[in-house]
């Protein structure tokens, strides 16, 4: 079958922008990684729940994870508990090979003070928690049952259909379901759970870093794609919906990498606190990285007493750079970097040049890009082209 002639070029770009993310993770400076473990990990839980089919605002969100609301105003009572889905994950990441994010993964399972779920919205026989917790493990085994590929694109051919074929993470199918009305027994049909892909993404990056694909194991949220089995698409079409994947999800996380640089530098910049023991960078850091918490969120998180965490926030408002929403009372802080105006940077400083160490990092990355390249048949000079 002659596939598409875009195919090539799609997934050349894809294959660059995963050798970029990787060149970018090695060469990233440990705040700015602190920085991005907390986004993923907001972006992980985020986009778990929404997979899950519940709908809520990423504010509602923050204040669900705070206990001061409910994650939507009329909860489907036919899904998956919320937070026993969030536990899941906290507990699975704890123990991920990136420190920066099972460090921070590990202190917010204590830090989670969202609604406890209800059981008896479960729609199985398991309990919520160990509901989600088994589907960690059903990822983790169909993971580790895929041969072995150093290649990216082969990899995730082989992933999509494992997927396909799987009965928990294949695409739902509507079920008849018997139902009692007192004396009467009806059946009706009831759309089956979601595909609960959010596990395979959390771990895959773990196998690409054992892989050697990747320099940290980090999440992939929105990377496996319900409609690329190549028995419903066809293998062309298969073909660029994983590139596709790949090279949006891998853009995304270079994006975010950036940024979690640039919060960095900011950082960097403002120096709260005064004094050189202050705890309030770390304090800004958290902020800036996973987004609005409540006071008894980050005593958990930073170790910290009532009046440790009050005297950072003080610091950061000294700065300009804390807001508050108040909620049932209670507030919650986050962070505007762009509120405090930032130093002139218009010219550069005289003499200014690369040091030798960032045009090491640079060939580095370069060169990871191009191996990785040349493993999946594409010379580095036509992927440029193609640019």
């Amino acid at each position: 079958m002659a596939y598409p002639g875009d195919v090539p070029t799609l997934e050349t770009e894809a294959l660059l922008a995963l050798g970029r993310l990787d060149g970018a993770l090695g060469a990233a400076r440990p705040r700015t990684l602190r920085l991005l473990a907390g986004q993923q990990l907001r972006t992980l839980l985020i986009t778990a729940l929404r997979q899950e089919g519940h709908s809520f605002t990423d504010q509602r969100f923050h204040a669900w994870c705070a206990g001061l609301a409910t994650l939507s105003d009329a909860p489907p009572r036919h899904l998956r508990a919320p937070r026993a889905v969030c536990e899941a994950i906290l507990t699975e990441l704890a123990h991920s090979s990136w420190e920066p994010l099972a460090a921070l993964a590990a202190k917010f399972s204590a830090a989670l003070l969202a609604p406890q779920d209800h059981e008896d919205s479960v729609p199985d026989a398991e309990t919520g928690h160990a509901a989600a917790h088994s589907l960690v493990t059903g990822a983790r085994n169909l993971i580790e049952a895929l041969e072995p590929s150093p290649l990216p694109l082969p990899a995730l051919a082989q992933l999509h259909r494992a997927v396909a074929a799987h009965i928990r993470f294949a695409p739902p199918e509507r079920a008849l379901v018997p139902i009692s009305l007192g004396a009467m027994r009806l059946t009706v049909e009831r759309a089956a759970l979601p595909s609960p892909r959010w596990a395979l993404e959390m771990l895959w990056g773990e196998h690409w870093r054992a892989a050697g694909l990747l320099a940290h194991a980090l999440p992939f949220p929105g990377l496996i794609r319900l409609d690329a089995s190549p028995d419903a698409a066809g293998p062309g079409e298969a073909r660029i919906i994983v590139a596709g994947a790949l090279r949006e999800v891998a853009q995304s996380l270079g994006g975010s990498l950036v940024k979690a640089g640039q919060l960095s530098r900011r950082i960097d910049d403002l120096q709260p606190g005064r004094r050189r023991t202050s705890r309030a960078p770390a304090l800004l850091e958290l902020l800036a990285g996973f987004g609005p918490l409540r006071s008894a969120q980050i005593e958990t998180l930073l170790g910290a007493t009532r009046l440790g965490v009050r005297t950072m926030l003080a610091a950061l408002g000294d700065i300009g750079v804390l807001e508050r929403t108040t909620l049932a009372g209670v507030c919650l802080y986050s962070v505007n970097l762009s509120a405090h105006p930032a130093p002139d940077v218009s010219e550069p400083a005289a003499g200014f040049a690369f040091s030798s160490a960032a045009l090491g990092e640079y060939d580095a990355a370069m060169a990871g890009i191009e191996a990785l390249l040349n493993r999946s048949g594409v010379p580095l000079a036509d992927a440029e082209e193609d640019d």
